[in-house]
């Protein structure tokens, strides 16, 4: 493969791992908002809940909707954990890279510029391939809890249907 041929290749390769850690970001959102419109319901029902549980002596039913709202509180601080630090910056500075936009900010332009137009082929070609590891390093720690985000938005949903019922009645 010839040289140009070969950054062509990996320039397409960095627009799609760019891709896939957009796709990561769009995932995470919905689970969020779900998560902040189940609370939200649960919020004005919440002092039905809070009655069973602080008659005293402790019946049965103020144990069942303890667990039930700590097993809830457990799954929901895990799903919004889980899918807020998608969107925290996983990408060490290298400081020294002239594709990642970080390292680019953190230098005065001058020197950008300057070492922009000293770079070789194989420079480029180096820093892409580097770009490309670290990007595809980062689109599976992120779709890794998009994942689990998604995997434990289920138990909430179930447990939140369970108190909205008993909160209901």
């Amino acid at each position: 493969m010839i040289p140009e041929q070969r950054l062509k290749s990996h320039y397409e390769s960095l627009a799609r791992a760019i891709g896939f850690v957009r796709a990561a970001d769009a995932k995470a959102a919905p689970v969020l908002g779900l998560q902040v419109a189940l609370v939200g319901t649960l919020a004005v029902r919440f002092d039905r809940l809070w009655a069973d549980i602080s008659n005293t002596p402790w019946e049965a039913k103020s144990l069942v909707v303890a667990v039930l709202l700590i097993s809830y509180s457990c799954f929901l601080f895990a799903v919004i954990v889980l899918a807020a630090r998608v969107y925290m910056p996983t990408h060490p500075r290298t400081e020294r890279s002239l594709i990642y936009f970080e390292d680019i900010s953190s230098m005065e332009y001058e020197d950008f510029e300057a070492r922009a137009k000293d770079m070789s082929g194989s420079l480029i070609e180096t820093q892409l391939l580097d770009q490309i590891y670290r990007i595809s390093q980062v689109v599976r720690q992120k779709m890794y809890r998009v994942k689990w985000a998604f995997v434990l938005t289920g138990p909430t949903c179930i447990l939140w249907v369970a108190l909205m019922i008993w909160g209901s009645t």
